[in-house]
Order: structure tokens, then sequence, then C-alpha cells
């Protein structure tokens, strides 16, 4: 039951809040505690029943290896699909927290040599369910192939050798598996809590049956020697295969490959036409906290229209959803102390619980290698003017009723946990048409009419920049997904605000998943990363890289800077967040991005929440992921 605007993507971007993230939460624990305002149930659990949960418009998992592409990395592949399955080796979220949860990770605590430059990890000896144990070999088996294949990686950050800046996997020199030990040796010391929270928080172990190149041939990815020509050849090879099947929706079920999983659910039925799937308990799941429900079931919608009309006939049906989202048009006045008030479905059987703050920051992507508009999106006054005329705090009470709160800057302030600047923590949302027109006629354009026109072309501080040519327009247009009503009246609302500054932003409406495809890197061997000018795939969920340097997102070469941002001052400053362990450091990143915008910043929403008045659904997680395990039915 994921917000109508879509899923964000962990690692690269994504749409606004999810709601199954950002409502599966209540004060109460899972054993019963003091009742708040918002929350479920708290009588005891009743062991079985089925869930039914609504997905967003149009927006379904479509890749289910952990193994996943820049396109793929979103958080309805990984957070609510993948990882209900595989789990990865160090998990983070649970209970609300942003904080590593060491019960569900697979990995121990890492040590580190006196050096700093030799990790060793313990991997607990959790059982795959076709009998195995889960080794250090799986966890290598994932190293290779991040190894051999940073090309396809949706984790993969570039060297920077005018800066000697290495990310992983080209920071570790070495990597060997013995019984339950992984023992990694880096080229230089790093920052040890930067390395735990942004790079090993990337892997998810692999089973041996994945080590296949084809249906009935063996591979040698998982056993080849790290960094080796044998395990290039031999990891690419793996790679071709299983990225196919990945995405082969009729393999999901019954095969080989997904049927072996390690965590406590495993995949019933998949449907890659309409999107439906459902999720059964893993009877041989080793970790804590094995699943209540017998089965949870996700039902795709085309519309939120539809989706509220099925909540509206009531949750006692058989066919009901029992954890649906409130589209915004439909929702009540937000009231923090009980967001349940005014619920229009709370005779039809829902509650509305306490929504989760997302460690997160929403923005659209500007494609700053567009060869009409990039020349635009590299001049820092005009992203401040576009900034200036984006109402996040009016887009908060009127669109969304005051379900939201503003982003501020490259570091989400809330929720608490992160490492916030003192300019940062102060930092405030800006709306300013006056200002931006300002800002563009100051800088040689004839802001008379929308959109502007370059008058003065040329380098001056006075004039419109380097690249932009006498006449341009002050124009380039924006895709968002379709499928929701607020959705399109934020849209109008961002069009119009602009206008008024002289900026014509061209709003195109397509499907969630049509804009997650086109939204790639500019390339010779991507020319269709050339050809998108702005995407409203709007933010970034702090998952898998916990630790917000900016390494993961804005550093050049970055396999989630789809935009092509790229400015040596940062790189620097971002090096120095991943090698030293002084606050200071990132301050000095924080500060700096501020006036370096690489996006276009937009209010995060609240996921509006709809859930059977008998069902617990405990574990909330800010990082848009999701964990059935801990829901329930009370008597």
């Amino acid at each position: 039951m994921t917000n109508p605007a879509g899923p964000r993507r962990a690692r690269t971007a994504a749409v606004l809040l999810a709601v199954l993230a950002a409502t599966a939460a209540c004060t109460s624990s899972s054993s019963g505690g003091g009742k708040a305002a918002g929350d479920g149930p708290t009588g005891a659990p009743v062991k079985g029943g089925v869930v039914r949960v609504a997905e967003a418009p149009s927006t379904f998992p479509d890749a289910i290896w952990p193994f996943d592409s820049p396109a793929q990395v979103t958080t309805v592949n990984t957070g609510q699909f993948q990882q209900l399955m595989y789990r990865q080796l160090y998990y983070w979220g649970l209970n609300d927290k942003v904080s590593l949860d060491e019960d569900v990770s697979l990995g121990e605590q890492p040590t580190w040599s006196a050096d700093g430059k030799t990790v060793t990890i313990q991997v607990k000896p959790w059982k795959w369910s076709n009998g195995e144990t889960v080794t250090a070999q799986d966890v290598l088996f994932w190293v290779n192939m991040a190894k051999a294949e940073t090309a396809n990686s949706g984790y993969y950050t570039q060297p920077n050798p005018s800066i000697n800046a290495k990310y992983f996997p080209d920071n570790v020199a070495t990597a060997t598996a013995a019984g339950q030990t992984l023992t990694m040796t880096l080229n230089t010391p790093v920052s040890q809590s930067w390395f735990l929270d942004d790079e090993l928080s990337q892997i998810t172990p692999m089973p041996l049956a994945w080590d296949v190149t084809s249906a009935t041939t063996k591979g040698s990815c998982a056993t080849d020697a790290f960094g080796s020509d044998a395990a290039t050849a031999d990891c690419t090879a793996d790679y071709n295969y299983l990225s196919k099947e990945s995405t082969n929706g009729s393999s999901y079920v019954g095969g080989a490959l997904w049927s072996v999983v390690n965590g406590p659910w495993k995949l019933k039925s998949y449907n890659g036409t309409s999107g439906a799937y459902d999720l059964v308990p893993n009877t041989t799941y080793s970790g804590p906290q094995k699943p209540y429900l017998d089965e949870v079931d996700f039902v795709p919608y085309t519309s939120n229209t539809t989706e509220y009309a099925d909540l509206k006939a009531g949750s006692s049906g058989a066919n009901a959803i029992n954890f649906g989202y409130l589209p915004a048009e439909d929702a009540p006045v937000y009231n923090a102390k009980n967001p349940d008030q005014g619920n229009p479905l709370s005779s039809g059987g829902y509650y509305i619980p306490n929504p989760t703050y997302l460690d997160a920051i929403s923005y659209y992507q500007i494609n700053f290698a567009n060869p009409t508009v990039g020349p635009l999106f590299k001049q820092g006054y005009f992203t401040k003017a576009v900034q200036d005329t984006v109402d996040q705090q009016g887009i908060i009470n009127g669109i969304w009723k005051g379900w939201g709160y503003p982003t501020t800057g490259a570091v989400p302030s809330i929720p608490a946990g992160n490492p916030l600047s003192p300019k940062a923590a102060a930092e405030q949302a800006t709306f300013d048409t006056a200002a931006a027109k300002k800002l563009l006629t100051d800088h040689g354009w004839n802001t008379s009419s929308s959109p502007a026109v370059c008058a003065s072309p040329g380098t001056a501080d006075n004039q419109c920049g380097p690249g932009i040519a006498a006449g341009a327009k002050a124009a380039f247009s924006l895709d968002y997904p379709s499928g929701s009503a607020s959705l399109d009246t934020m849209a109008a609302d961002l069009h119009s605000d602009a206008a008024k500054a002289g900026i014509d932003i061209t709003m195109v409406s397509k499907t969630q998943n049509t804009i997650g495809n086109e939204g790639v890197a500019c390339s010779p061997s991507a020319p269709t990363g050339c050809q998108w000018q702005g995407l409203l795939y709007g933010g970034w969920v702090f998952a898998p890289d916990y630790n917000p340097t900016g390494d993961a997102l804005f550093a050049t070469g970055a396999g989630p800077n789809i935009w092509s941002f790229s400015d040596p001052k940062l790189d620097q400053l971002i090096v120095k967040t991943t090698t030293s362990s002084d606050t200071n450091d990132m301050y000095a990143y924080e500060d700096y991005i501020a006036n370096d915008q690489p996006v276009i910043y937009n209010p995060n929403e609240l996921g509006i929440g709809e859930v059977s008045k008998n069902l617990h659904v405990d574990a909330g997680d800010p990082f848009q992921g999701v964990e059935p395990e801990y829901w329930y039915y009370t008597k």
C-alpha cells in the first residue's frame, strides 16, 4: 500500500513518500502497550490470517534479484519486495529508528585492524530454504559480482582520480571467505562508521544456487579470487543470465533460482502484467520474529480513484483492502495529536495510524547533460530561481492538508538522528517569485513575459552564462507520475508559480514506471539519457547509504546521479566525509551543497494509511521498507 505518488528510490531517485513505510508504525509495542491516538489495536496477537495491501497506481516490483541496476533500485523493488525474501548483511530501520538493527542483520558488528585497513565480518549461520547455511562465501559472491559489474550496479560510485577518491568496491584490495568469516583489506584507511553504514550496507548475501550461467550450467563467480580475471569473466556470465531472469516474472515462482530464500517470506504468486504479488511465510526462516500472518497479498491499482472506491466498500468483505492509503484530496486536515481525527473511513472499519517520517529528501531531477536546457541548470542563479518558485508550505497546507514537511537541504532535518550542521539545522524553505524573477533580470534575462528570454548572453556576472545564446528561453519540461489528482494539482501549481518569475515549466504526465525507465544518465551508450529535461521521480531515501555523506548521490559519477551533476569542490568535500570521523567535515559538505544546488527540492509528503481496525501494523521503517512479519490481527 504505497502512496499514490509512488515509490522513492533507495540509492537512486524516486517519487514522494510511500504510505506503506510511512504509516506502518504504532507507538505501542507488538506485545501490547499504552494506546495513543492513531495507534492500532493492542490486543493479543492472533496467529494466521491474510492481509491485502493496496499498491500505488501502476507501481509494482519489476526485479527480484537483489543486485539491481540503477533503474531497478527503487524502494518497491528493494525494501518492499526483495528484502522480505533475501536478507541483507546489515539491516536498518526497525521500530522507526535511524539505526542499525543487529538482531535482524546477517552480519555481526565488523572488527578492524589497528591500521584501520582490514575489516573482518562474522556471518551468522542462518539457513537458506534449500537447507544450505548462509556463509561468508555467499557474501563474497555479491562482492565479486559488484567488482565485476560496476557498470550495471545501482550502488556504484566511480573513482575520481583527480582527488584520489575511491568507493566500494574499488577501495577493496583483497576479499576472502573462510567458513563464516569474511575479511576485506582496503587500499587506505576509511571512516569506519561510513564504511559500515554506506558500503557494507549495500551487500545482500546470495545463495550458491544463483552461481549459474544458465538453467543447466554451474558458474564460478562465488568462488573465484576477488578481482581476478577469472572472477570478471565468470561473474559477467552469471550476470547476463541472472539479470535477464530477474525481470522475467514468469520465473519468479517455483523455479530453481528465486525460490531459495533466507528471509521471513517467500513468493507465492507474481503477475508481471497487473503487478499483483502474494507472499507467504518462509517456514525455514532462521532470524527473529517469525510471521504471524498466513499470507500478504499486494493488490494493484491504476488510479487513486479505484483504490479509494475499494476502501469505501469497507474492511470486512472477502476481498477487502486491509492496508490501503487515503488519497490526499480525500484526507482530513492533519492533526498531529490524533491523526485519525476526521477519518472519512472510520465507519467502514479503518483507522489512520501515526505516520512515520522517512529519512529522506524529496526533489525533482534536472538534467545537466541535456543539450538544450543543461546550460540553464548549470547556472547556480537559475536553479536558485526555480527553487524559489516552489511553494513547499503552500503545497503541504493546501493540497496535502498538512500531511507533510519541507525539504530544506541535502541532509534530512527530520527524523532526528542525522548530523546536521548549525546552518543546515536553521535552514528554511523559501518561496519568493519576485526574488526569483529578479535573479533572472540581474543575469541578463528579459522577464517581461513568460518564458523569459536571454537578452544579454555572455559570462559576466550580469549576463546569462556560458552556453546560453541570445534569445534562449527560460523553459524546460518536467515529467511527473500519472494517476493522482493531488499530483496533477501540484504539477499545475509548480507551472503557475514558476511562470510568475518568467520560467515556463511544461508538465507532462506519464506512468511511474515509464518515468523510472527514462531516468538514466546521459552517455554515448545511453543517448535517451540525454533527452529528458526534468523528472519528478522525486527524492532519495537514505538506504542503504545510511550515513548521508553524499558520495552515493551527488558525487561525480555516482550511479544514482542520473542528472550528470558534477562539482570538483563538492567532490573533495564528499571524500573527506568518507575518510574522516571529524563531524566538522560533514558540516563543511552540508554548508557547501546548500549553495550549489544539484536538484530542485520538493516537500516530503506524510503517507496516510487506512488500516483495518483489528490489524496491528507495528515496526515502521523510516527507510521506506516494510516488515509484515510484525503485523498481526488481534482478538
